[in-house]
């Protein structure tokens, strides 16, 4: 069995690299989209706020949980807040591109600058929220 809890841990150590990592890829957008020619016509205190910002809280606290863990202490209140503040930052990125997801095929909004911009995300939110609601000693 503790084999196994090994394993376990050490996969979720995996995912939480992967959240940091991922947060990492969400600030991009703003600025890879006009290399790539997926422009979008946003301000940049709009993309600061939708990308930046949520981007740093994850990967600074993405960090946090993931050296937590490591440490062994996985089930401890800093590790599940720190993976909550992630899962928090994934939230407001995905929500903050509802409308841009509503108004995507228009001329001024188009599918791969969407997809761009609307993808981390979900994927930062769902992966949190899956490292969140693991059972004690599992993660």
């Amino acid at each position: 069995m503790g084999e196994r809890t090994t394993t376990g841990r050490r996969r979720a150590n995996v995912w939480r690299l992967l959240l940091v990592a991922l947060g990492a890829l969400s600030i991009a957008p703003p600025y890879l989209g006009p290399e790539l020619g997926l422009e979008l016509d946003v301000s940049s205190s709009v993309e600061f706020v939708d990308h930046v910002l949520p981007g740093v809280v994850v990967v600074v606290f993405g960090i946090a949980a993931l050296l937590l863990a490591r440490a062994g202490r996985t089930d401890s209140v800093a590790c599940q807040a720190a993976t909550g503040a992630c899962f928090l930052a994934g939230l407001w990125n995905t929500t903050s591109h509802i409308p841009l997801l509503l108004d995507a095929g228009a001329r001024d909004t188009p599918w791969g600058s969407v997809l761009l911009h609307a993808t981390a995300g979900p994927v930062i939110t769902l992966l949190a929220l899956g490292l969140l609601i693991r059972p004690p000693g599992d993660a």
